[in-house]
């Protein structure tokens, strides 16, 4: 073969490898990161849009649950019972909303992990107007709430047993008049005498002149507010997955209790309660720091409150036990392993 022969072969390999890498450069193009083929896709819904909703906005926005290898897609649906229905039928492998809905489904048979409490205190304050300072001045009354069942209707009926007051009895009225912004605007327009407000709400009408009967949150009442769900099945197919889970989010309350990070975080809450700019976050930054546990165990008492009065309208759901719903197991498995303290530093 000759040279010239050579130089002819050589150069037609090198303009079909190039013509190759050509074709094959769309698809490459196109082709996913392989970290992205990786990730775990978990669906979460939340119900209400609050501070105690954090650490989940915070592990998405800062890559946590990446770490770990999960793709979790937070998913906002206005209504606690729709919630429910999309849990139940498998469009969701967590929730997190308040636990009344589910105690329901509880109660028709599904087997379920309420595994991390992201508000273990009720964060209402019954707020009155300027003159029903005591507890009887509620009798005949209207007091205005959110969704009934939801967690503001409960705090609201537990507020009540704990000032001695009773609905029937003392003909009290709860009207569901909306969330925080509507209700502070039915107390001063009169339409409500008094309302569950949370406590950036309860600073602002405080300073106007309305009356905090009862701080629930300052009071310590039992009642498990809000938290994370699966099922039990899915727990025990996706335990690789739930575990992952749980250290993203705890990475992600570590991230939220460290002062020097209190800008993102409250760019992060702004853009996600779509306040007008960052300093709008001010008092809901407060409210996580102060309200958000460092261990957030789910309490037992509090689940035992929302069981019983959930039962008062669902009768099926008195046969529920605690403990076959709230599993503390995963978060347990951390703390044995010291968990807490390498996010959280020595303390």
């Amino acid at each position: 073969m000759t040279v010239k022969t050579l130089v002819e072969v050589s150069l037609v390999k090198t303009v079909v490898a190039t013509l190759l890498s050509l074709a094959l450069l769309p698809v490459l193009l196109m082709a996913p990161p392989a970290r992205a083929q990786k990730l775990q896709v978990v669906r979460i819904a939340l119900s209400t849009p609050t501070p105690h909703m954090a650490p989940l906005w915070v592990g998405k926005d800062k890559k946590l649950f990446e770490k770990y290898g999960l793709d979790v897609q937070l998913i906002l649906v206005n209504s606690g019972s729709l919630v429910a229905q999309m849990f139940q039928a498998g469009e969701l492998q967590m929730t997190a909303n308040a636990p009344a809905s589910l105690v329901s489904l509880a109660a028709a048979g599904e087997k379920l992990s309420f595994f991390l409490g992201l508000s273990n205190t009720s964060p209402f304050t019954l707020m009155t107007q300027p003159n029903l300072r005591r507890a009887e001045d509620l009798k005949g009354k209207r007091i205005g709430t959110a969704r009934f069942g939801g967690s503001s209707h409960i705090s609201a009926l537990i507020a009540l047993e704990h000032l001695g007051l009773d609905l029937k009895r003392d003909k009290i009225i709860l009207v569901q008049t909306g969330v925080d912004p509507d209700r502070m605007v039915a107390l001063e327009n009169k339409a409500i005498d008094a309302a569950m407000l949370q406590l950036v709400a309860t600073k602002v009408m405080t300073a106007k002149g309305y009356y905090q009967l009862l701080n629930m949150y300052k009071s310590k009442v039992p009642y498990q507010n809000t938290g994370l769900t699966i099922k039990k099945e899915y727990g025990i197919t996706n335990a690789k997955t739930v575990d992952s889970f749980t250290r993203g989010i705890i990475e992600a309350y570590g991230y939220i209790f460290k002062k020097e990070n209190k800008p993102a975080v409250k760019e992060v809450i702004a853009r996600n309660l779509r306040l007008p700019n960052v300093d709008a976050a001010e008092d809901y930054y407060t409210e996580a720091q102060e309200e958000l546990d460092r261990k957030p165990y789910p309490t037992l008492e509090g689940f035992k409150i929302v069981i019983k009065y959930v039962a008062e309208q669902n009768p099926r759901a008195a046969a529920i036990k605690v403990e076959d719903i709230v599993d503390n197991s995963w978060l347990k498995k951390l703390d044995g392993e010291g968990f807490f303290e390498k996010v959280y530093g020595a303390r």
